[in-house]
């Protein structure tokens, strides 16, 4: 590694992530003029390539959060539910995908991280030699998360981290980031078993947001913890169904089960659209 980047990194590790992350959080959340907003969007959607295929509300976006929590259109997104097949949950980069070998999961070429690190409890063997699927979220990607399967949420698991930045340097350079920053797992039940949707935290992402309970990352006092949901509390999906929003981008880990899917023919970084087919269930 070069002087430069190493220094890059030294840097990064000693900087209060998580406190500059929730302050540009509170930053996005403060209503705007018009104009500025009206400018800021036009320079951040010719800069990250953001296309013209969300719902503008009806007085406009007041804050910079807003923007980035947008609505798509009707029709952008077809769900392929047609079939015995998972679904993306977001638009995003392919940038990891395959078997999970015995508990290492590959971060990069050459780069693993322990499952059992992922998820710091018994639920964790539910996934070994299992299969995974990373998917990068860039920051002019839509930034919501939705169901991968139908099935039942059955729980989740809040896991306080540091937020290290996820581009694609850090990814290569960092082992076991993924397992460093803070992250949220949706557990879905369905009939190929147990789904995880691993939210991974990342630096400047102010907040992780579910859409089925009122649990959010990066507060000031927060502390691990699964729950598993009784009967009565659990939340049946449909594929596309909406789970949780980043705010601001940054990377989801999908874990099946062993033996549970098999992936369609991808390569690492091809692009991906929420609701496209990711591959075959087996029931």
């Amino acid at each position: 590694m070069s002087i430069g980047k190493s220094l890059t990194l030294f840097i990064f590790r000693i900087l209060p992530k998580s406190l500059l992350s929730r302050a540009f959080g509170y930053i996005a959340r403060i209503p705007l003029p018009g104009p500025f907003m009206s400018s800021f969007i036009r320079w951040y959607s010719a800069k990250y390539g953001v296309k013209d295929e969300y719902i503008v509300p009806g007085r406009g976006f007041k804050t910079i959060d807003r923007f980035f929590t947008r609505k798509m259109r009707d029709g952008v997104h077809v769900i392929d539910r047609a079939g015995n097949w998972a679904v993306s949950p977001v638009d995003a980069r392919i940038d990891q995908f395959g078997e999970i070998r015995d508990t290492t999961v590959m971060q990069a070429k050459g780069i693993g991280y322990s499952l059992q690190h992922l998820i710091p409890s018994d639920t964790y063997r539910k996934f070994l030699w299992g299969s995974f699927m990373t998917l990068y979220l860039s920051p002019g990607d839509y930034h919501r998360i939705h169901a991968p399967v139908n099935g039942t949420v059955i729980g989740y698991y809040n896991i306080p981290g540091t937020l290290f930045t996820v581009q694609d340097w850090m990814v290569n350079r960092l082992p076991d980031l993924f397992v460093k920053n803070e992250r949220i797992i949706t557990y879905i039940q369905s009939s190929a078993g147990t789904v995880g949707v691993c939210k991974i935290g990342a630096m400047n992402v102010g907040r992780i947001t579910l859409s089925y309970c009122k649990i959010q990352t990066n507060r000031t006092f927060r502390k691990r913890r699964e729950i598993f949901f009784s009967p009565e509390d659990q939340v049946p999906v449909r594929a596309g169904d909406e789970l949780g929003v980043f705010h601001l981008g940054s990377t989801i880990i999908l874990l099946f089960q062993k033996g549970a899917i098999t992936f369609d023919d991808f390569s690492p970084g091809d692009r991906i659209r929420m609701g496209n087919r990711i591959g075959t269930l087996h029931f």
